[in-house]
């Protein structure tokens, strides 16, 4: 009798047993996969692991919090600058060899650059046609900076635009950049700018204007120096301009390539290119 029970109740187990493991791998199914950030590219061979966007948090974990928010800049100033894969419209001028404006390349619309960046709400498709060397210098510089800070991304604005909104962007070599979440300053449509810093700690702040000037940095490095922006924020200003010059650029666009310019400058850069910038190398 003793030996039956025990039988049965070996048998109980086992049969619990399997249905716990059951159980088990039913629930991890339920479970996603991790995804990679929206906004992460993948790097090409010749950019090399420093510019792979996985590699940033394997080499340098310390960015991130308890609650995977970013919570330090990448200490890597690598920058591959390549054009990501992306179709770009072009005027067949450009196959014939014809210089700007006869040549001009646009800048791929939101539904087209794979979640890259978004396009500022009063930019036209008309507005989206510059130098091909700007166009290039401006996909290349949103894609480092996804792959840098992932999840985030850059809003672009009206390149050539020639109106009553600019007194410039009518050569092919201006361009208005925006990060709205980092910036001094963010713009929404029927108010006055808001300033993004009111409240926010000083940590909070530093890392702000930490993603301003990695930024920056991303596009002199990607344009060879050959840029001014126009942003006012004088610590950022300062401190791109130390810099600058301690990496031994030069721009040949302006004496300085940071300048401090009216309040509507808190909320995004104007940049200005060099005429003969040369297109960058793709992916």
């Amino acid at each position: 009798m003793r030996a039956g029970v025990s039988a049965r109740s070996v048998a109980a187990v086992v049969l619990l047993a399997g249905a716990v493991l059951a159980l088990t791998y039913a629930l991890a199914s339920l479970v996603p996969a991790p995804r990679a950030p929206r906004h992460e590219v993948a790097a090409s061979h010749d950019a090399g692991p420093s510019h792979d966007a996985a590699g940033f948090w394997t080499t340098e974990p310390d960015r991130l919090g308890p609650d995977g928010a970013i919570v330090a800049p990448p200490e890597r100033e690598e920058f591959a600058c390549l054009v990501p894969r992306l179709e770009i419209p072009r005027e067949a001028a450009c196959e014939r060899g014809e210089p700007y404006p006869a040549c001009r390349w646009q800048l791929p619309a939101e539904d087209a650059n794979d979640g890259l960046y978004t396009i500022w709400r009063n930019t036209t498709p008309e507005h989206r046609w510059a130098r091909p060397g700007l166009v290039s210098l401006v996909l290349a510089s949103v894609r480092e900076y996804a792959m840098r800070w992932p999840g985030e991304h850059v809003t672009v604005g009206d390149l050539d635009a020639a109106g009553p909104r600019h007194q410039t962007h009518n050569r092919g070599v201006d361009v208005d950049l925006y990060l709205a979440h980092a910036m001094a300053d963010r713009n929404e449509p029927g108010r006055a700018p808001i300033d993004n810093y009111h409240g926010l700690s000083r940590r909070a702040v530093r890392l702000h204007r930490a993603r301003v000037l990695d930024f920056a940095k991303i596009l002199a490095r990607c344009s060879g120096g050959r840029l001014r922006i126009y942003y006012a924020d004088r610590e950022v200003v300062d401190t791109f301009r130390a810099w600058f010059a301690e990496e031994g650029l030069v721009s040949d666009v302006s004496s300085q390539p940071m300048q401090m310019h009216n309040d509507l400058h808190r909320f995004h850069f104007h940049m200005t290119t060099a005429e003969d910038l040369a297109v960058l190398p793709s992916e």
